[in-house]
């Protein structure tokens, strides 16, 4: 999220300078530090103690239910509170409120797609045990802002406002928004249906995923779509409010890792997991990592979400678990059909029913009076396009608008003894679609593919369907018991990448947007060569920057290349290709990934470009399916796109690589103001960990951490993915990276850029140099080791 675009700039910036300039900002983030030590008169039961290591992970220990995730709470908070509170704000439509009209635009969308509505619903939904840790972890976050309302975290003071009251509906909110995180591919119904409108069906066909072999449905919906090329602009404005101000909702490479290793192929004999996800980086990630103890009811150790009590992702003393995304497609857009004479009236079965209208108010800041919004919600969802004013009517149905259950099911985790109780526990955990590794401490492995999968009636989702027939209905969720899974399998080995999880024979439709399997090739590639599996081995993939992808691509490019009459620059670039092919590792002091990816993009540009247009090529990196439809044309030298329609010859895929390969060497030099001796992958390519208020001139430096060198890309197993559209800084990765023996409970992680949300914290970057170096620091799972840390916080009844 670039957050200076949408901040009050000028009034932000007088701000900042006032502070500055009388010496109080920097006094304020000092102040605005937690206290982490000594005694806490609080509202708990009994006694609660918060041991934090070397790093400032706390490990709670607590004998009564409500006490501990009231400290979660209020932990969450000493930590990471502003980045809670503008998550929820974000999910609840509230941002304008801070910031003015700048966001008025997301604030519409937010409260037209309905996180909190969809929340509320699911908040009924929850078990009373649930509710009630909801509750108190709600509890503990409101505890600490009482307690701090005159050091609050220095975000507060900069945009001059006070967190609101934390709800037990804000947790759900944000599992909300992590869901359309995970699951939102309207953008590709979106983007399909531009360039129909732009190219037309049949050169749009070709693009379309799976091609040629898809079904005649496909086409024929796009034969029935009424947008045209003045509606492009609409229709990828609306893609872009689903990201929330964020870079595309998504770019190559996005997704995550996970595997486990059952014990008769480790060298120890017990079952390991690995898992890293990969999600958009920042200062701070998105997780936290936390130790939570109840007394004589469970330990467990992992990953947390702020803003939402218990342990995502993580081991307990039995079992230990890991997700990547599905990619299942979970999203519809429905073409819908108004009265022309009554505005609420649509058309359906031939009837004319009457749309639910929500009134909402939105405050702005600067704003006397609240903006005033209309929200139409239909059988098919709401009614998403009049926020960009598109004419033909969209509504969204989306599996997160049902009251799904996600909290029941974290509690769960934490007790499973089994895999039994873990598949109990997951028949909660319905949104968004995951592949869930598990792992147990007697050495058996599992894999589920978990969530709620819509069943369709007709269509496949790829375009916006019509909603005035029953034609294309949801007719229910794919069954429980018949989603992918298996148990024990007998090569000891699974791995999931975020590729395709059924075969063809799977009687269900789940998706058409599987991420490229380069990443789950590595992997495996990696450790099936292996006799016996040390956690040593389940560490070596996620710090791998071997591409499978340039593996298979370099042999098409050198021979297209080959016996060209290059100039000494472009000869010593071709060079690098040729070496590079032997052994096609993304090291940052090479010269050859930088050639490889500037390439491809070039590829793209030169494949594409001529009939999509700028606009719509920008756009065509951030397509799903893109790199497969893209790496498909390149293999097998097929596709009308090749041609450039804009020249006299047929352009054929040879002319365009070789067309492309000298104007990266051209555009490369004239970047990097030198010749490719001197090319480095690691100049162009780093990471910095930008904090939301990063990009504000004259605070930067506080907020942020880098930019740092850094290898890989996004289809190596490390990933460091950059977006296409504005190459080659490292926005997505894998800011945690984990790894377990179950029989032991060794366990090691590194979570960059570290536990903290506040810049003058020294764990807000205490773990940079580990994860840049693909490094690991251990858990501390074992209650005797923790009881030995000296950082301890005590909370007491208040009435001791």
């Amino acid at each position: 999220m670039r957050f200076w675009k949408f901040i009050g700039y000028t009034v932000l910036t007088v701000i900042i300078l006032a502070f500055i300039g009388a010496g109080v900002a920097y006094y304020l983030m000092w102040a605005s530090l937690p206290v982490t030590e000594g005694e806490l008169k609080t509202k708990v039961v009994a006694e609660v103690e918060i041991y934090r290591n070397d790093y400032g992970v706390p490990h709670l220990f607590a004998t009564d239910v409500d006490d501990l995730f009231f400290a979660q709470g209020y932990v969450h908070a000493q930590d990471r509170l502003w980045q809670m509170d503008i998550t929820h704000r974000g999910t609840s439509g509230k941002i304008s409120e801070i910031i003015g009209d700048d966001m008025l635009e997301t604030d519409i969308f937010a409260l037209t797609v309905g996180f909190r509505r969809a929340a509320e619903k699911s908040l009924e939904a929850v078990s009373p045990e649930t509710r009630a840790m909801l509750e108190a972890y709600a509890r503990g976050v409101n505890t600490y802002i009482e307690d701090n309302k005159g050091s609050l975290p220095p975000e507060f003071a900069l945009l001059g406002y006070k967190p609101e009251s934390w709800e037990p509906v804000d947790s759900i909110c944000i599992a909300k928004y992590m869901a359309w995180y995970l699951g939102a591919n309207m953008d590709s119904e979106l983007f399909l249906s531009a360039v129909i409108a732009q190219v037309g069906e049949e050169k749009a066909a070709e693009i379309f995923p799976y091609y040629p072999d898809f079904g005649p449905s496909i086409m024929d919906q796009a034969k029935e779509l009424d947008f045209t090329s003045a509606d492009i602009p609409a229709l990828n404005a609306l893609a872009e409010l689903g990201t929330f101000g964020s870079p595309p909702a998504y770019i190559p490479g996005v997704g995550s890792n996970n595997w486990v290793a059952g014990g008769d192929i480790t060298e120890s004999g017990n079952a390991m997991l690995a898992n890293d996800m990969h999600v958009l980086m920042g200062a701070p990630s998105m997780s936290y990592t936390q130790y939570l103890s109840l007394e004589e009811d469970f330990k467990v150790t992992g990953i947390t979400l702020p803003g939402i009590p218990g342990v995502v992702v993580g081991y307990n003393e039995h079992i230990g678990w890991g997700i990547t995304n599905v990619n299942a497609d979970v999203q519809d857009l429905y073409r819908m059909r108004f009265h022309d004479d009554e505005p609420y009236l649509y058309e359906y079965m031939g009837e004319w029913q009457e749309a639910e209208v929500l009134e909402k108010e939105i405050f702005v800041k600067g704003w006397e009076d609240p903006y005033s919004l209309e929200v139409m919600v239909t059988r098919h969802g709401p009614v998403i396009s009049d926020v960009v004013d598109l004419d033909e009517p969209l509504c969204l149905r989306w599996v997160s608008h049902e009251a799904t259950n996600e909290p029941d099911a974290i509690l769960a985790f934490a007790r499973a003894q089994n895999w039994e109780d873990f598949q109990e526990a997951l028949q909660n955990y319905q949104a968004p679609a995951l592949n869930f590794v598990y792992a147990d401490k007697e050495g058996n492995i599992g894999l589920r593919s978990n969530g709620l999968i819509p069943i369709r009636r007709n269509g496949d989702g790829l375009l916006p369907l019509p909603g005035w027939t029953d034609e294309y209905e949801w007719e229910g969720f794919v069954p429980w018991d018949e989603l992918p899974q298996f148990y024990n399998p007998p090569s000891g080995l699974i791995v999931t990448a975020n590729e395709q999880v059924a075969d063809d024979d799977y009687p269900y439709h789940i998706s058409h947007e599987w991420s490229p399997p380069y990443r789950a090739l590595s992997i495996h590639r990696e450790l099936e060569e292996k006799k016996e599996i040390t956690l040593d081995d389940m560490k070596g993939p996620q710090a791998s920057f071997y591409s499978k992808q340039a593996e298979l691509l370099l042999p098409v490019i050198i021979k297209a290349l080959e016996g060209n009459n290059f100039d000494a620059e472009e000869a010593e670039a071709f060079s690098f290709l040729r070496e590079w092919k032997e052994n096609p590792v993304e090291e940052a002091h090479l010269g050859a990934p930088l050639v490889f990816h500037y390439l491809y993009l070039k590829m793209t540009e030169n494949i594409f470009g001529d009939e999509l247009g700028d606009e719509l090529l920008e756009k065509m990196g951030n397509y799903r399916p893109f790199v497969n439809i893209m790496d498909r044309k390149l293999l097998t030298g097929e596709s009308s796109w090749f041609n450039n329609i804009n020249t006299p010859e047929v352009e054929t895929r040879n002319d365009i690589i070789i067309q492309s390969f000298c104007e990266t060497v051209e555009e490369l030099m004239e970047m990097t103001g030198a010749g490719p001796s001197d090319w480095r992958w690691g100049d162009l390519h780093t990471i910095t960990f930008e904090h939301l208020m990063g990009e504000v001139p004259g605070i930067s430096f506080i907020f942020n951490r880098g930019p740092y060198p850094v290898g890989g890309g996004p289809m190596t197993p490390a990933n460091m993915s950059y977006d296409p559209g504005d190459p080659f800084p490292v926005i997505l990765s894998a800011p945690w990276r984990f790894v377990v023996d179950m029989g032991n409970k060794a366990g090691y992680d590194v979570l960059g850029p570290g536990v903290s949300g506040h810049p003058l914290s020294h764990h807000y970057d205490d773990q940079v140099e580990m994860w840049l170096n693909m490094e690991y620091k251990p858990f501390l799972f074992d209650p005797a080791e923790i009881f030995t840390l000296e950082e301890l916080l005590i909370m007491i009844p208040e009435n001791r």
